[in-house]
């Protein structure tokens, strides 16, 4: 055999040169998957967070409106609607801001770990009085003595 019928020899190449080049592609295929399948569990995190945090604010809201169609002015002690949350929302705690104007109340439900908010705001006639709670167990009750509805850990 000589020298140049060796070189030109290419039988033994194409199974190696397949092999490598279906591995390659298998990699790259591989890869892309978990960097999608990884992108959609992070959007699905952030939904499902910004969906918990509007539910206890709409849960908070909807227990202060209740409350306000008490006849207040005859009340001389304290009315209170307890209501448990969840402590965590994805694994971090979240705060409930409440704050008011003369007739309008925003409550605020942050969970500042995840850098996610959500916001409800609805019309009342009660006063509310500003407060900030963290996460868990919570009670929205009218206190007699402050003449006003407001949000406390419970």
């Amino acid at each position: 055999m000589t020298l140049d019928r060796v070189l030109s020899d290419t039988r033994g190449v194409s199974p190696a040169v397949t092999q490598a080049l279906t591995i390659g592609i298998t990699s790259l295929l591989v890869t892309g998957l978990l960097i999608g399948g990884s992108q959609m569990v992070d959007s699905q995190r952030e939904r499902v967070t910004e969906e918990a945090l509007e539910n206890i604010g709409d849960g908070i809201a909807r227990d202060l409106i209740r409350l306000d169609a008490f006849d207040t002015e005859t009340l001389n002690s304290t009315v209170s609607f307890r209501a448990t949350y969840p402590e965590r929302i994805a694994d971090q705690s979240y705060n409930v801001e409440v704050s008011s104007t003369t007739s309008r109340t925003r409550v605020y439900v942050n969970a500042s770990g995840l850098n996610r908010y959500a916001v409800v705001r609805f019309e009342n006639e009660t006063t509310v009085c500003s407060s900030v709670v963290s996460s868990g167990p919570l009670a929205v009750s009218y206190n007699a003595t402050a003449d006003c509805m407001e949000v406390i850990r419970g």
